[in-house]
């Protein structure tokens, strides 16, 4: 294996030739090294760490197609989240397929930078958007490499757009728009729903999969550890988030009035319908084994126990827009929340672990608005003299 290095500027690099892989010569590069020793001891090193690893091999002969089949049939059912390969799968059917025909190891990386570039400047999608495709390619070629389909990842080396996370479409309600919606839908069956997004920060996902036996009333305390999901047609449990999702979170002596009131009238409809009193099939797949429940404690239910889902929110949206003009989101009754929260001076760090984010930076930056009053009120405290 051949490898030389040379002065660039004031620094040295080292290039070691790969030799010829299908048709196309392979080197590999790197530079920055204060003196031509060390950019030798380098090169040395890397020799010998590319022969350890059998880089050598030639990559296989396997298209970009085949490369992805594999990787959702085989890996990513075990390391990834339904949704997550339902998003895969969108980005690849209506993106990047376009390369789907060809071997791997030919995709060179000025073809997908050129190919980035063209989704941010001639399709005109969002920088977001063109960041998950990017991330998506980097799963790929990080799965390429390690089944030796390639013999780097070109992906790393290819500049994706900078991604924020936008917070425009975050609305916080005002008490007053509160109460309007809560007025139009507190005899319908949207209202427990409702009620529980904005005492307790919940997801959507958490709230439907609630049952009355993750509700502590002793303790005053609800516990958070599935949330609803369809999959395959199918309604069913699903592991969180995140780790940091699985909490407990506490509650109110209101909600605990409202809720204790719910139950009781539950009892008495199941009383009351009997044998008709519905009961819901659900898939559990919170563990290993999955299993199909029958779930008669739904928290979110009609009058006769048939389940409410995720989809059942949308009748507030229409009304609240149709009815009061007022542009409804059950997730914004999360950050609604949140900012009541902070607005009241409490520590970030605890409201942060109440809503289950993974970290306390995410909770910062998604309540700027929230922060810069902070700012002004340290300003406001710290403004004193010592005369």
């Amino acid at each position: 294996m051949n490898g030389s290095v040379r002065q660039r500027g004031s620094t040295w690099s080292y290039r070691i030739d790969l030799g010829t892989i299908n048709g196309k010569r392979k080197q590999k590069e790197k530079g920055g090294f204060k003196s031509q020793k060390e950019a030798k001891q380098a090169m040395q090193l890397a020799i010998a760490e590319i022969i350890q690893k059998g880089e050598l091999k030639e990559s296989k002969k396997i298209t970009l197609n085949e490369v992805f089949e594999e990787f959702i049939l085989y890996e990513a059912p075990i390391t990834r989240k339904h949704a997550t390969i339902v998003r895969y799968q969108s980005l690849y059917n209506n993106h990047v397929n376009v390369f789907g025909d060809i071997i791997m190891s030919n995709i060179a990386a000025n073809d997908l930078q050129k190919f980035i570039t063209s989704k941010l400047i001639d399709d005109g999608l969002s920088n977001d958007y063109v960041k998950s495709i990017y991330n998506f390619l980097l799963v790929l070629w990080k799965y390429g490499l390690k089944n030796k389909y390639v013999l780097e990842n070109v992906v790393e080396v290819i500049k994706p757009p900078k991604a924020y996370r936008s917070t425009s479409e975050i609305k916080i309600y005002t008490m007053d728009e509160i109460k309007q919606i809560w007025h139009r839908i507190e005899h319908t069956n949207n209202a427990h729903a409702f009620m529980l997004a904005l005492k307790l920060g919940l997801r959507i996902g958490e709230i439907y999969a609630l049952r009355w036996q993750d509700i502590d009333f002793e303790n005053n305390v609800v516990h958070i550890n599935k949330q609803l999901q369809k999959q395959n047609k199918k309604w069913c449990f699903t592991t969180l988030k995140t780790p940091n999702s699985y909490r407990k979170i506490y509650f109110d002596s209101e909600l605990k009035k409202y809720l204790i009131n719910l139950k009781n009238k539950q009892d008495f409809d199941k009383e009351f319908f009997g044998n008709l009193y519905k009961s819901n099939k659900i898939l559990d797949k919170t563990s290993k084994i999955e299993e199909l429940l029958t779930v008669y404690d739904f928290v979110n239910c009609k009058d006769d126990g048939q389940m409410l889902t995720t989809d059942s929110c949308k009748f507030i949206s229409a009304v609240s827009k149709s009815d009061l003009n007022i542009h409804f989101k059950m997730h914004n009754l999360r950050h609604t929340h949140a900012t009541l929260l902070l607005e009241k001076g409490l520590n970030p760090k605890y409201i942060s672990e109440r809503l289950g984010h993974s970290k306390l930076e995410f909770t910062l930056k998604l309540y700027t608005h929230i922060t810069r009053g902070m700012d002004e009120q340290a300003v406001e405290i710290l403004n004193f003299s010592l005369d």
